[in-house]
């Protein structure tokens, strides 16, 4: 039967041309409210966590199998939203113990491990920071020591701008600056965090226009999937320059009309240094009135992608085959 769903959803969305329109699976409960504001998801395990930006003491969680269950039945509409379960997060009070803390924007597990990046504002100046904790198998329940925190400082300064991307490889965390377009910076690179003994290091990379909001997990063959946006009211503040796939760009039928970019490139890691893989970017149909901010993005099995907004234009949480 799920074979047969996910036939009718990649025929379903050949009707946009190139581009993927998003299979909305529906939420219930607090996580609708935009005050939430979603920045970041990773899996533990079968269970799917979803990070809200602003500090309040618990994370969303969602199961593989409720999320299963919702896509056998999204063209019979015959289900009921999804209310995801609040699990407790145990944080130090990073309000007053980080000058100019923002908000949490990314979040990776190790096992048991779980790592999370913070923006931060203070004097004018653009901060990232990394912390880290354990999440207890049997509760959910995560738990983040005071004295496990470390700064980070931005390669450049842009307003609102730090490390929305965390990603664990080889017992490293790699932090994912947002933007790296050819006109902010001549030469990329990304920071590397020790997991052993929390040094910094970094790792080589390229130009690629627009922002850089969430990672999925890496694969057996280094690669993970990292959502590529772009909302024209920050064209003044990101400066795009050339951009490397505007040639795909142009084939997809509501990119062509618009200068809004919502897509998914698709990343390796190849002789110690992250570029794109020979994979197209996912290309996701755009909405008429609405540029949607997409912050998270994980893996659904081998099947496809999930992803979700902060909260504009709303909270929206979707599903994404591949084709």
């Amino acid at each position: 039967m799920i074979k047969n769903i996910f036939f009718l959803l990649l025929i379903f969305n050949m009707v946009f041309g190139k581009e993927f329109k998003i299979n909305e699976i529906k939420l219930a409960g607090l996580i609708t409210d935009k005050n939430q504001e979603i920045s970041g998801m990773d899996w533990f395990n079968d269970r799917l966590f979803l990070l809200p930006e602003n500090p309040n003491g618990f994370l969303f969680s969602i199961t593989r199998n409720e999320i299963h269950n919702i896509l056998t039945n999204l063209y019979t509409r015959d289900y009921k939203p999804i209310t995801p379960r609040e699990t407790k997060f145990k944080t130090p009070d990073y309000i007053n113990l980080i000058p100019g803390f923002d908000g949490f924007e990314a979040i990776c597990f190790d096992n048991n491990n779980v790592y999370l990046s913070i923006e931060a504002k203070h004097n004018g100046l653009m901060n990232g920071y990394i912390v880290w904790g354990e999440l207890n198998p049997s509760t959910f329940e995560i738990t983040i020591p005071e004295q496990n925190l470390r700064k980070i400082e931005t390669p450049i300064q842009i307003d609102n701008m730090s490390f929305e991307s965390i990603l664990y490889y080889q017992n490293q965390i790699i932090m994912l600056y947002e933007a790296n377009g050819l006109n902010l910076r001549k030469t990329v690179d990304h920071k590397i965090f020790s997991i052993t003994d929390q040094t910094l290091s970094n790792i080589n990379s390229t130009n690629i226009e627009f922002r850089l909001t969430d990672v999925t997990d890496i694969d057996i063959n280094n690669r993970f999937w990292c959502i590529n946006y772009f909302w024209p009211g920050e064209n003044e503040l990101l400066l795009p320059g050339k951009d490397n796939f505007a040639h795909i760009t142009k084939q997809n039928n509501t990119h062509k009309i618009s200068k809004t970019v919502e897509r998914i490139i698709e990343f390796e890691i190849k002789d110690n240094k992250i570029i794109p893989s020979n994979k197209k970017p996912i290309f996701l149909s755009l909405e008429e009135e609405n540029s949607r901010n997409w912050e998270a993005v994980a893996r659904f099995n081998s099947i496809g992608l999930l992803v979700a907004t902060d909260k504009h234009p709303r909270m929206i949480f979707g599903f994404i085959p591949f084709n």
